[in-house]
């Protein structure tokens, strides 16, 4: 794989490295916002460099291709979702002002998703794009 799927990958590895990071500094109000901020500033800066690297390249060089083109639809229809998701959970989480149970729930359900979404594009839009861009 290209070197620049690879760092889209460990991109992923340090998002769910610092979601976890969050969860377990979820006894410590100081430590679990700061580790949001972080995890926030990965996530944005991350989808911003994958839309530039892969969605909208893959997307051009699948013109035509009806297959690719429906995967690539399927992908934005659940990264709306996901940044939905995202911005819910860190509007919330970032007030510091929830029931625990709360933030578990809404970290768990956060965690799934975000974790279902990068495993996706790994096995399924990345092999695409090394197949159709490279």
């Amino acid at each position: 794989m290209g070197s620049s799927i690879q760092a889209l990958k460990k991109e992923h590895e340090k998002i769910i490295d610092t979601l976890k990071a969050c969860r377990e500094s979820g006894k410590d109000p100081l430590d679990s916002q700061h580790q949001l901020k972080i995890l926030h500033a990965l996530l944005v800066e991350h989808l911003d460099r994958e839309d530039h690297m892969v969605y909208s390249r893959l997307r051009e060089a699948a013109s035509g291709n009806e297959r690719v083109l429906t995967i690539l639809d399927r992908f934005d229809d659940d990264l709306l979702e996901l940044t939905i998701a995202a911005k819910e959970f860190f509007a919330v989480s970032s007030t510091g002002k929830k029931r625990r149970m709360d933030h578990i729930r809404d970290y768990g359900t956060f965690f799934i998703m975000l974790k279902d979404q990068l495993e996706r594009e790994e096995s399924v839009l990345f092999p695409e794009f090394e197949r159709l861009v490279r």
